[in-house]
């Protein structure tokens, strides 16, 4: 077998057995359920600890989907959802240099990032 037959093989069988769209769909998804279960934790968490964790793990999670944003080929839906994730992360920010689980607006981005999970979960891969 020649190598251009092998790599043209290995190409078909690796586009028949995976899809980077799906692999991506599915790092967002899984982004998005971490977020939202740092979210929840950040509200309800009474052990520092744990609120402590959450608090770390909420914000590499912002980061990491502000980072996967297709500005060019997102348009408006990419510029609103990266100021989504900054109202979030400000919120986070808020909440975890502060004792007070008052005066941050965490439940509104859970709730906000609850719905785009849902609205995530709904497009085809």
């Amino acid at each position: 077998m020649n190598s251009s037959v092998a790599i043209a093989h290995y190409t078909q069988i690796k586009q028949d057995t995976s899809s980077t769209t799906e692999i991506g769909h599915e790092v967002v998804a899984s982004a998005l359920q971490k977020l939202q279960s740092d979210l929840m934790l950040m509200l309800t968490a009474t052990n520092p600890r744990l609120r402590a964790k959450a608090f770390e793990g909420a914000l590499l999670t912002i980061y990491f989907l502000q980072k996967g944003l297709d500005f060019e080929n997102g348009g408006d839906l990419a510029k609103n959802l990266f100021r989504l994730y900054e109202f979030c992360r400000q919120q986070v920010l808020k909440a975890g240099t502060s004792l007070a689980q008052k005066g941050h607006d965490i439940e509104k981005c859970h709730l906000y990032i609850s719905d785009i999970l849902i609205a995530w979960t709904k497009i085809k891969k």
